[in-house]
């Protein structure tokens, strides 16, 4: 008998989760990783291209790939390489820029902006069991007004995110970035020069 209550209590449990907590605990995990590649494919003003982002939380990030070239930006400065062209030193506001999208206040603003969570089941991600959540989001980014609703892939096993495709919109134009999340415990970003 003591079997079925417990189990009647966990299908219950189970069956009210809120997927926002759901969402901001998976949030929080990618956070508490510190370390993580992003493999994305951005569609944006009729072009499509690869971009690749490593970030080491809270001051370490690099960008490669895309129309904007490589960009690295470590505690002791920022640089920045234009296709074709040599590193140079990148303004202290895009160190400033990037510190802020890996700060809490940042991940306060974007969970204060999700507007609605939907969870839509389970699925097989190459051979990764995930949770799979729709969330709606609107906020502003360095004074842009934006929205987006975001397919949110969540493994099972770590809690964390492995895929986001998110469809967005900001000053009238539309965009679909999908991130292939992997987590690198020992990445290393170094400055360039």
């Amino acid at each position: 008998m003591r079997f079925f209550a417990a189990a009647a209590l966990l299908f219950s449990l189970t069956a009210h989760a809120d997927p926002k907590a759901e969402v901001f605990a998976a949030w929080d995990a990618m956070i508490e990783a510190k370390s993580y590649r992003a493999a994305m494919e951005i569609k944006a003003g009729g072009q499509t291209y690869q971009q690749n982002l490593d970030i080491i939380i809270p001051d370490h990030f690099r960008m490669s790939g895309g129309p904007a070239g490589e960009s690295i930006v470590t505690p002791a400065g920022a640089w920045m390489k234009p296709p074709g062209g040599q590193w140079m030193a990148a303004p202290d506001s895009m160190r400033a820029m990037t510190r802020q999208f890996m700060g809490d206040d940042f991940i306060a603003q974007a969970k204060a902006g999700v507007t609605k969570v939907e969870a839509k089941g389970e699925q097989d991600l190459n051979g990764v069991a995930t949770k799979v959540y729709e969330v709606h989001q609107s906020m502003k980014v360095m004074g842009v007004e934006s929205s987006s609703v975001t397919d949110l892939y969540v493994a099972v096993d770590s809690g964390r995110p492995v895929r986001q495709v998110i469809k967005a919109t900001a000053m009238g134009q539309t965009s679909t970035t999908t991130q292939d999340i992997t987590y690198v415990p020992d990445l290393k970003i170094e400055a360039p020069m």
